[in-house]
């Protein structure tokens, strides 16, 4: 199942490896990583694998170069960056039809939700635990979220929560573990959001809502598809 006019692609080219989302019209997004971070509006989502040690003093600036040299612009091109193999990526899609509608209102369009994560677990930590400054280095878990939908920001932030509780959700699941205690991530997880503007407005995204319980399947699923990749390499 594919939302209508999203498509998803990985490219390995002569400066690096990555999948690319795009799209026919731009999505409204919400980013926590700096290349295109916080709110903004952009017609492709890139998940960018580079080095475990990668380390550089302007990621921003090295980031943009990189999507210069492949033919993209970066003013429409969000990135995240990432040391885990994005041939590895999971993905879930989901749908749920509204049934109160007629057939031809514009808001009927189904309400679509399609997630991709990457999985990388050589720096799993769990949120609160105290640890020594030296123990903290880089590691990721990256979700990207496309929700055929219109959301409003509060709606936008509460996927974020959402999708971060599903996360955490098949950790413990997958039995992913730090000092004996459940993992609820590594050291520097990202997630992005983007909503393609079209159907119905949603103010909530929460587990209780059709929508939140979208995306709370689809990353679940698509966390345990990347992580048992992962798993098959020693924690």
């Amino acid at each position: 199942m594919q939302i209508q006019g999203i498509t998803m692609e990985r490219i390995v080219s002569q400066q690096g490896e990555y999948m690319l989302i795009k799209s026919k019209t731009p999505l409204k997004t919400l980013n926590s990583s700096p290349c295109g971070g916080g709110f903004g509006t952009y017609t492709g989502l890139m998940n960018r694998q580079v080095n475990k040690h990668y380390n550089e003093s302007d990621p921003i600036a090295e980031m943009n170069k990189f999507i210069l040299s492949e033919g993209l612009d970066p003013s429409e091109t969000a990135g995240m960056l990432t040391a885990a193999k994005v041939r590895d990526v999971g993905t879930s899609s989901l749908s749920w039809v509204t049934d109160d509608l007629e057939a031809g209102d514009p808001l009927r369009e189904k309400l679509q939700v399609t997630a991709w994560v990457t999985v990388g677990l050589g720096n799993k930590a769990r949120a609160g635990a105290r640890l020594s400054a030296s123990s903290l280095f880089p590691g990721t878990i990256n979700s990207i979220v496309v929700i055929n939908g219109c959301l409003t920001d509060a709606a936008m932030v509460n996927a974020v929560i959402t999708a971060t509780e599903a996360k955490v959700a098949a950790l413990q699941d997958m039995d992913v573990q730090v000092d004996g205690l459940p993992a609820t991530g590594t050291t520097t997880d990202a997630v992005l959001i983007a909503a393609t503007g079209r159907g119905r407005l949603y103010k909530y995204a929460g587990t209780a809502t059709q929508l939140g319980y979208l995306i709370g399947r689809t990353v679940y699923d698509a966390t345990v598809a990347s992580g048992r990749l992962y798993g098959k390499k020693p924690y």
